[in-house]
C-alpha cells in the first residue's frame, strides 16, 4: 500500500474573508457567492476560489479581480462584508496517496467532509479550513497554530509511512 504523503507550504499574496450579516440570509445565486454548507467555487486551474466554511463564512485565497469585485458587490448589496484577512491563515497542501490517511489521524474525513467540498475543522488541536481538491487536500492553518500543526503533521506522516 502507497501511504506517501506530501506536505507543502503555499505561499499567499492575499486572503480575503466575507461574513454575511445574516444566515442564513440573502447570499443566493445572484451574489455569485457558493451558498450551500460547504461549497467551493473553483478557478480555471481547479484551485479554489471561493470557499464556503462556515455559516456565512467564504474564504477567498489569493482572490483574482473578479472574485474581488464579486466581493465587493455582495458587500455593496448590503449582504455582509469584506474583510482582508493576510497573514490570519496559512496554507498547505496534502498530496499523494497518504494524505487522507494522514488526515484521518485528526478527525473522520467521511462524517467532516462527505458530500461537503470543504469544511472548518481542528487538525491535531490547530484550527484550520480543509478543502478536497483533485489530487489531495489544500488546508488553511490559523497562522498562530502553524508550526504545532506542521510538527505534529510531520510525525503522523512519518508513522503512517513507515514500513511495517
Amino acid at each position: 500500500m502507497n501511504t506517501a504523503c506530501l506536505i507543502e507550504h503555499r505561499l499567499q499574496r492575499r486572503v480575503l474573508e466575507f461574513a454575511a450579516f445574516r444566515w442564513p440570509g440573502p447570499v443566493d445565486a445572484k451574489s455569485g457567492l457558493p451558498s450551500a454548507a460547504g461549497a467551493v467555487a473553483r478557478d480555471s486551474d481547479d484551485g479554489a476560489s471561493l470557499l464556503h466554511f462556515a455559516p456565512g463564512r467564504v474564504l477567498a485565497p489569493d482572490p483574482s479581480a473578479s472574485t474581488e469585485a464579486l466581493l465587493d458587490a455582495a458587500a455593496s448589496r448590503g449582504i455582509g462584508t469584506r474583510i482582508d484577512v493576510t497573514g490570519k491563515w496559512e496554507r498547505y497542501s496534502l498530496r499523494g496517496p497518504g494524505s487522507a490517511r494522514l488526515l484521518a489521524c485528526a478527525f473522520s474525513l467521511e462524517a467532516v467532509l462527505g458530500e461537503r467540498d470543504c469544511a472548518a475543522v481542528a487538525i491535531f488541536d490547530c484550527p484550520a479550513i480543509v478543502a478536497k481538491c483533485r489530487d489531495g487536500f489544500d488546508l488553511w492553518v490559523l497562522s498562530s497554530y502553524a508550526g504545532d500543526f506542521l510538527a505534529t503533521a510531520e510525525n503522523f506522516r512519518a508513522l503512517i509511512q513507515r514500513p511495517d
